[in-house]
């Protein structure tokens, strides 16, 4: 039993992460909840997850909420231009839905398609960025492009793991329902730890040049 909690035992070290990843899961959903402030959230759950894949968090909740709050205005910003396009393209997807038909539909459809796809790419990216970097809004939505496209099969396994819970509620709704308590308490902390294990090795390899 004393072995257990010694701290180099790695069921001990699986249980604290997993901890680690419900409490910053159920942070972030916190912040999400007035809307406005989920840019800054998901930036500052991307500086939590980063810390930990690296292995300099010493406290999660305080790291959280120190990105939280550095970060709140750049990712603000960012966050309110997402939401409107991302409304936008859902409102074009509800038109296509009931007022356009065959092949036009289709092509439309795929366009709609491409633009969601690369929307929810460079916002994969630039949370993490603009947690991790000083710069412009501008250039960070400029940065999150050219990552989005250099790293791509990165790229889509991000996407993909974002979306995935809607692609449950879509095509396989009794999934979602069963594995619903993981989203809710592990589902923002999962995959924005996923994110960082992916991206950590990236940034550290801009870092050198």
């Amino acid at each position: 039993m004393r072995n257990f909690f010694n701290l180099d035992n790695p069921i001990f070290q699986l249980l604290t992460r997993l901890a680690d990843l419900v409490i910053t899961s159920m942070l972030c959903l916190i912040c999400c909840v007035p809307v406005v402030t989920a840019g800054a959230a998901f930036a500052a759950l991307a500086k939590t997850t980063q810390g930990l894949v690296r292995d300099e968090v010493t406290g999660t909740a305080r790291t959280f909420f120190r990105a939280f709050r550095a970060n709140f205005k750049q990712a603000t910003v960012v966050w309110l231009c997402a939401v409107v396009v991302i409304a936008a393209i859902v409102c074009n997807y509800l038109l296509l839905r009931y007022f356009v038909t065959g092949a036009l539909y289709t092509v439309l459809f795929v366009v709609l398609v491409v633009l969601a796809f690369i929307v929810l790419a460079i916002l994969a990216y630039v949370f993490p960025l603009i947690a991790r970097y000083e710069n412009t809004v501008k250039e960070h939505v400029r940065n999150a492009m050219v990552l989005s496209i250099y790293k791509l099969p990165k790229t889509i396994l991000m996407v993909f793991l974002h979306v995935l819970p809607l692609l449950l509620a879509y095509f396989f709704p009794t999934i979602l329902v069963y594995t619903m308590p993981f989203w809710v308490f592990m589902g923002f902390g999962f995959c924005s730890h996923v994110d960082s294990a992916l991206l950590v090795p990236v940034f550290a390899e801009l870092e050198k040049h």
